[in-house]
């Protein structure tokens, strides 16, 4: 694709910006922290009088003025990129590395898999609605069908679920559900009269919980073939299906967030929660032994709690 003579002034023209614009400094202090601590962003940079007003400036696409400050907390070690923009053309002036220092933490681990298989046999053997484990292929008489179990595995950092369900009544349908997430931790919401009170800021320590990430959730519902032949199915028979498809999307994604929430809760136990610590990060995985595993990272908590629970 070629260029106009207009395209091209315009690029030498913010080129010419671009490398007059001069990085005084670009740091932060300390550039190595402790878990949950914050540390101090500063820059400073000369853009040329002819520049002025032209040339702009962002930290990872936070819009800055030339000189500034601002405190950060990071959740790992985390690169911060300064960069200066001016039409359609961009440079990097300056990058600062954040490292966390993790010594200090801990790093408790259980095998989750068949207690959740569990907890999702006890819920659908008790559900109300109808639903069932349906069996993989009719067995012939007189042996009785065998319920197709959950299964649940751990794959890249991932929980897999995949459930196949029927439900007793009519239209009799097959629901196949395929979920999986990953985990992550955030900081626990606060009451807002609560945060007005104790002055809450952003930079201010209020502990944290496990919260899914990355759902993907896949749910298929199919009835018997020989429905599709009563009059009017062709019409009526894939909007209940549509809709019964979104019912169960939205079960799978209540099921991954109570499951979750179980996880939270083993954590919670006064032998596994280290005291004084507070969740950093967590996470699945296969050890070499093809044990599926998760765990979480318990760190110190900094010196100064603000509102502790």
């Amino acid at each position: 694709m070629s260029t106009t003579p207009a395209q091209n002034e315009f690029d030498q023209q913010a080129q010419a910006a671009l490398a007059k614009v001069k990085l005084d400094h670009f740091a932060a202090k300390p550039l190595t922290i402790e878990p949950f601590a914050t540390s101090k962003l500063s820059w400073k940079v000369t853009i040329p009088e002819e520049f002025d007003g032209s040339v702009d400036l962002d930290i990872d696409d936070t819009p800055v003025s030339a000189s500034g400050e601002f405190q950060v907390v990071p959740d790992s070690n985390t690169s911060y990129q300064l960069r200066a923009r001016t039409l359609n053309r961009s440079r990097i002036l300056g990058t600062v590395v954040l490292k966390e220092d993790l010594a200090a933490c801990t790093a408790p681990s259980d095998e989750p898999v068949k207690w959740i298989e569990g907890i999702i046999k006890q819920a659908i053997s008790t559900d109300s609605s109808g639903l069932y484990f349906r069996p993989p292929n009719p067995r012939p008489w007189p042996w009785p069908p065998i319920p197709w179990p959950p299964i649940v595995t751990i794959k890249d950092d991932r929980m897999i679920i995949s459930l196949r369900l029927g439900k007793r009544g009519f239209p009799n349908p097959a629901i196949d559900i395929d979920a999986s997430f990953a985990l992550d931790v955030i900081p626990i919401p606060l009451p807002a009269k609560r945060r007005f009170l104790a002055g809450i800021t952003p930079f201010e320590y209020h502990y944290h919980q496990l919260a899914p990430k990355d759902e993907r959730i896949s749910a298929d519902v199919s009835v018997p073939i020989y429905l599709w032949l009563i009059p009017g199915a062709v019409i009526a028979l894939p909007i209940a299906i549509s809709m019964a498809e979104d019912k169960a999307h939205a079960s799978a994604a209540k099921m991954i967030n109570d499951i979750v929430e179980v996880l939270n809760g083993w954590f919670r136990r006064p032998e596994v929660l280290p005291p004084k610590m507070d969740k950093h990060d967590a996470g699945f995985y296969v050890n070499p032994q093809g044990s599926q595993r998760f765990w979480i990272n318990f760190c110190p908590v900094p010196p100064t709690i603000v509102n502790a629970p």
